[in-house]
């Protein structure tokens, strides 16, 4: 199974990212369903089930201070992937930090640099100008939203197209 660390959006948020890029979506191919809308701490990979118990029982000894985070605008890494960013915050890269420290074995020495942030479409080269124009002429009200914990979370697609299942809570 492939397993990464992340954050839960909460569903009023999730909420307001769909209604916001609803009217841009021309098909439906590319488009993350907010069920899947998270933040990626640490990516872990591809797992057997003899690793799970480990990498469960190091996740449980993860303790989160409770913080606020706030949305940053639209934007895009090249003209591959739309995201909504996460403005700056000491007490992500904090969190990050300690999730990493906890799985250094995971940690991908080639990795881009950290940039908090929500994947909301992929793959949509062909349909970057309306995009990038849908994102622009628009108003987007950041929002904000209280982090109280951490998930670890499963990659396999559902029956209704879902992509990313929580398999355990760690928090306060």
């Amino acid at each position: 199974m492939r397993l990464f660390i992340g954050l839960e959006i909460p569903p009023a948020v999730k909420e307001k990212i769909w209604d916001f890029v609803l009217p841009l979506q021309k098909s439906p191919k590319g488009w993350e369903r907010p069920n899947d809308y998270h933040q990626t701490l640490l990516f872990i990979g591809e797992t057997d089930a003899a690793e799970l118990d480990g990498i469960s029982e190091r996740f449980s000894r993860l303790a989160v201070d409770p913080f606020e985070l706030e949305t940053s605008g639209f934007r895009f890494f090249g003209r591959r992937i739309m995201y909504l960013g996460l403005a700056p915050s000491a007490d992500l890269l904090r969190l990050k930090d300690l999730v990493h420290g906890a799985f250094p074995e995971k940690i991908d020495p080639h990795a881009k640099p950290f940039t908090p942030h929500i994947t909301v479409k992929r793959w949509q080269r062909y349909e970057y100008d309306d995009l990038e124009a849908g994102v622009t002429t628009r108003a987007f009200a950041p929002l904000r939203f209280s982090v109280t914990g951490i998930a670890l979370f499963k990659s396999e697609k559902d029956p209704e197209g879902n992509k990313y299942h929580v398999i355990q809570r760690s928090g306060r």
